[in-house]
């Protein structure tokens, strides 16, 4: 059952950018060290006494040792292309080309940054400790050499990602920006009871508001230091008939809130970038009108495949507080319960240890996209 799975593991928190990054880079230079060691043994044994052995040794290894910054990541795609659901898998390109990417990200990290690096401090140590033994100077050399580049490559993301932002706001996507707390909960507990209950509780007006008709596309957007990308067509059909209709980007990082007591708070900074489609719903990306922001959405995704998720939507808000209960359409066995503040974190605190201790919740990082692809594999 899917409640047993969230039960057993429902968040999915983000490592730290920096320490994901060092760990990665570090395995990878590890990797190619000893591709280096191994090729130059063997190019050692072949050559026997040539007259341009030692430049040929000299030049070999640091050439040879390039291999071994590839092999994790094909490791890694492959893992991830079984991990998929067989209905939800990208496209078999979609995983070489992410396994190509992220080992060039640090091949070119070691060749413009590392190296250098590595040659500058290896020299300075043991200009300034001639006594030390020159492996310990190397060891400290290699180590900080690492952090310095993870700490580059961490800069270097939220740089691109501010780029990011500022090149859709000039196509003509606006920004929404709050923080999000998602909760599952079994159908047999009605909906409308849950957020009467929730309203009563923090003094929120209750109104049924829209159906939403969500179309998502697998992303070949990266992942900027934790913040998760989703690209999707949305339908929104408010209560009094009003269509909005959209194009969306959107951005989320958990993170976790202090407690002190027994429960323990996950909420979402969510960035969603959306642009009004003033057109007839499109069907796909390729019938959007506006050809920058198509040509944007084509670059974002990795092909035309799509996953529809429908669901009804029923809000109660004050000021400072939203609460939704979405009913998913299919006969899906559960519903979603979603807590929003605008910058009050303390408030959604409150309204989340509510909402645990009163209701029959499971607190949860994943989207409505994602419970109703593991509920899908569950049936199967």
């Amino acid at each position: 059952m899917l409640e047993k799975q969230l039960s057993a593991q429902s968040i999915e928190l983000p490592k730290n950018p920096f320490w994901s990054i060092f760990q990665r880079f570090g395995r990878d230079e590890l990797i190619a060290m000893g591709v280096n060691l191994a090729g130059t043994a063997s190019m050692d044994y072949m050559l026997n006494e040539s007259n341009t052995k030692n430049l040929v040794l000299a030049l070999s290894g640091p050439i040879i040792e390039k291999i071994g910054f590839f092999p994790a990541h094909f490791y890694e795609a492959y893992d991830d292309y079984k991990k998929a659901p067989k209905d939800r898998r990208a496209p078999r390109f979609f995983y070489t080309k992410k396994a190509f990417r992220n080992g060039t990200t640090s091949l070119v990290e070691d060749v413009i940054f590392h190296d250098p690096l590595y040659v500058g401090l290896m020299y300075a140590g043991l200009q300034s400790f001639p006594g030390a033994p020159s492996w310990i100077v190397a060891g400290t050399s290699f180590t900080a050499a690492v952090f310095a580049v993870a700490g580059a490559e961490v800069a270097y993301n939220e740089w691109q990602y501010k780029r990011l932002k500022k090149k859709l706001a000039k196509a003509g996507f606006e920004r929404e920006e709050y923080y999000e707390s998602r909760f599952y909960i079994q159908a047999e507990k009605d909906p409308s009871e849950t957020l009467q209950q929730i309203a009563s509780k923090f003094g929120l007006a209750t109104r049924q508001v829209a159906t939403y008709d969500d179309c998502y596309y697998h992303t070949q957007i990266p992942e900027y230091s934790g913040r998760k990308p989703k690209v999707r067509l949305r339908k929104r059909v408010m209560g009094d008939g009003k269509t909005v209709q959209s194009a969306q980007i959107v951005f989320t990082r958990t993170g976790e809130l202090e407690h002190t007591t027994t429960h323990r708070f996950y909420p979402q900074k969510k960035e969603k970038m959306y642009f009004i489609l003033n057109q007839e719903m499109p069907k796909s990306i390729d019938e959007i009108t506006n050809t920058a922001i198509r040509n944007i959405l084509k670059k974002a995704t990795v092909s035309d495949e799509e996953q529809h998720v429908s669901f009804q939507r029923t809000i109660a808000h004050n000021p400072v507080l939203l609460a939704t209960t979405d009913y998913i359409t299919g006969e899906q066995p559960f519903y979603v319960l979603e807590l929003k503040v605008r910058k009050d974190t303390v408030l959604l605190k409150e309204a989340m240890r509510y909402v645990m201790s009163e209701l029959p919740v499971i607190q949860t990082t994943y989207g409505k996209q994602d419970l109703v692809t593991m509920n899908s594999a569950e049936d199967k």
